[in-house]
Formats: C-alpha cells, structure tokens, sequence
C-alpha cells in the first residue's frame, strides 16, 4: 500500500496542536503541598453512647497533588474515625493518612494532630416535670388563678452526666398579656440542654385559667 504522508494534514495538524496544548497544561501544573483545615467525622457511633461536646471537630491535613487539584477550599475533603467498637470513658484514637477521603490524584502526608482524645458517655433516659412558660400579665382587674399543663412530665434521653443536671422540661411561651378569660394552648415542649432531647417530640396542653380579683 502506498504511503501518502500529506493525506488528511489538517486532521494531523490539529491533533498535534492538541497534544501540544495537553503536554503544556499538565507540564506547567506543578506538584505542590499545602495544608487545609477539614471536618472530623464520626462514623458507626454506637446507639449506646455520645460524643462528649468538648470533642474536636476539624484537624489539619497536608495535602499534596498537583496545583490545579488543590485550588480551592477542599470541601471534599474530610478525616474519619470508626467508632463501631466504642466503649463508655475517655479514650486516645490514631489519626493515619488512610482514614482521610481526597480526590483521586491527591496524596496526604500527613494528619495533625495524629492523636485525638474522645470522650464517650453512656446514654439513658430519665422522666422530667414540665414547667410551662407563661409570659406578660391578664389586664387591669383580672389575675392567674391557676396554671396546668398536660402532660405534666416526659422523658428525656442523653448523656448520663447531663442528665444528672436536667431539673424539668419547657414550653414554648403562652402569653397572657391583658387577657380576660381563660387561655388554652398546644405548645411545643424541649430541654435548653442542646445534648439532651425528647425520647418522643412532643406538644402539651397549657391552660392558664383567667379570674377577676376578689373586691
């Protein structure tokens, strides 16, 4: 077969310019390293237990790869640690370079700090009074004669050492503010304790029953 070195040229042409393109992109892309802050992410916490609040967050990782990879705030980029076989107290967990999820083409040197201090705590329950919120005062001549509120208790689950602390469960607020007849609402019901929760959300009843003041 004959060889003709000139057939389809501009299709050579535009190839060649093309690899040429290539080979200068990746060749002025450079290898660099650079350090980001990243989440701290638990996976597998046992239905148990709870992370303590004091339990760090983020760590910093150093990262290395080529410029145009680590442009950016890296928010793909994040640290795991497994905490399947977690047990109650104050444990010391490894931080490896294998445990941090990066992009493809994306090496980490290093993890710091490589050594972190969890605490996990025991999880329970315990059944709490609720106390309703009342806010502002019936109108001239008028008082509170009683305040009710249904249901009067509800359990609370979390940490054992905040439960401890916990005296009672809110409501949302039931304003009275120059009222004259009696005031019946469904409110929400929640604990200022943002490590504990309901064991069910619930709603509560808040009567508040309205009188004239005795001559």
């Amino acid at each position: 077969m004959a060889w003709h070195p000139f057939r389809n040229l501009g299709l050579k042409f535009v190839a060649l310019g093309l690899g040429t393109l290539i080979w200068l992109t990746v060749g002025s892309d450079d290898f660099i390293e650079r350090s980001v802050r990243v989440p701290l992410v638990f996976r597998n916490v046992p239905a148990s237990l709870k992370i303590a609040p004091d339990a760090p967050d983020s760590v910093e990782v150093y990262l290395r790869g080529r410029a145009s990879q680590l442009a950016g705030d890296q928010g793909n980029v994040t640290v795991f640690i497994d905490l399947a076989d977690g047990r109650a107290g104050s444990r010391l967990f490894h931080l490896r370079t294998d445990q941090v999820t990066t992009p493809f083409g994306v090496e980490v040197t290093q993890v710091f700090p490589s050594t972190v201090m969890l605490t996990l705590e025991k999880m329970g329950s315990v059944l709490v009074s609720v106390v309703p919120t009342i806010e502002g005062d019936p109108a001239e001549g008028f008082e509170v004669d009683s305040v009710t509120v249904e249901p009067a208790e509800v359990d609370v689950v979390g940490p054992e050492s905040q439960l401890k602390l916990l005296r009672s469960a809110i409501t949302e607020t039931v304003m009275i503010d120059g009222v004259t007849t009696t005031v019946s609402q469904m409110v929400s019901v929640g604990v200022a304790n943002s490590s504990l929760r309901l064991k069910d959300p619930r709603a509560a009843r808040v009567t508040v029953v309205i009188v004239k003041k005795k001559d």
